[in-house]
């Protein structure tokens, strides 16, 4: 039995097809925020089966995938294996923040999606962005994404089932949830929850760690009352 969220990630489930319209809205509305360059090196935290890679592979100079589930990663690398620049990494579940795997590369951009309310507590957090720190280039860019800043996902469900809507993907939407209600994953949520961080919290967490941090007003994700937070490295 699926005991919790580090477990839950290791199986096939119902998000591997839906993460697929959050990233295309994601990547429709990024670019607004951050530059990409032929020579960026980017760290994608949280990689799944691949789709920033998908997206951003003839973009770029090189991407680092970093994953704890093994089934996502042999998908991300089956689908990159003619990319000799795309890399992913599988993360030790008991020891996800240990980046070590990196720890020789400096990257331009590092992009966190849809990870950080799984992590147990703020402590968790903080070791994460210390981390990220040491690997950020001069002027990189750090764009945390999805992030649970209060307790009420009401407006995530309606804005996700408009954009739906509007894309012509209503009722597959539908099917979705109802199959969710009735998933691992709802029974993971009541005992486990998310972690959320008011903002206030991650500003203060970002100033203890002498970073430039700012949330971005519009949501970039189709979770509409998450938020997104850009951090940028000095130059």
């Amino acid at each position: 039995m699926t005991k919790n969220w580090l477990e839950f990630w290791q199986n096939k489930n119902n998000f591997d097809e839906s993460m697929i319209d959050n990233y295309q809205y994601f990547l429709s509305k990024v670019e607004k925020y951050i530059q990409l360059s032929p020579n960026d090196r980017v760290l994608d935290i949280g990689s799944g089966p691949g789709h920033l890679e998908d997206a951003w592979y003839e973009r770029v100079q090189e991407i680092h995938g970093l994953d704890i589930s093994q089934r996502y990663n042999e998908i991300a690398k089956a689908k990159h294996r003619q990319h000799p620049h795309i890399f992913f990494h599988e993360l030790n579940a008991n020891d996800y923040l240990n980046l070590s795997v990196v720890t020789h590369l400096s990257f331009t951009k590092v992009i966190v999606m849809s990870v950080l309310q799984y992590y147990r507590n703020a402590d968790e957090v903080k070791t994460l962005l210390t981390n990220i720190k040491q690997l950020a280039a001069p002027g990189a860019q750090i764009l945390l994404c999805d992030l649970i800043v209060n307790e009420g996902l009401l407006k995530d469900m309606v804005a996700i089932l408009w954009e739906s809507f509007k894309g012509g993907r209503l009722v597959s939407t539908l099917t979705f949830f109802f199959k969710l209600r009735f998933s691992k994953y709802y029974q993971i949520k009541k005992t486990q929850g998310f972690l959320v961080i008011p903002e206030r919290e991650w500003l203060a967490i970002c100033q203890s760690l002498q970073l430039d941090a700012c949330f971005i007003k519009e949501p970039i994700t189709l979770q509409k009352d998450r938020k997104t937070l850009l951090i940028k490295m000095a130059e």
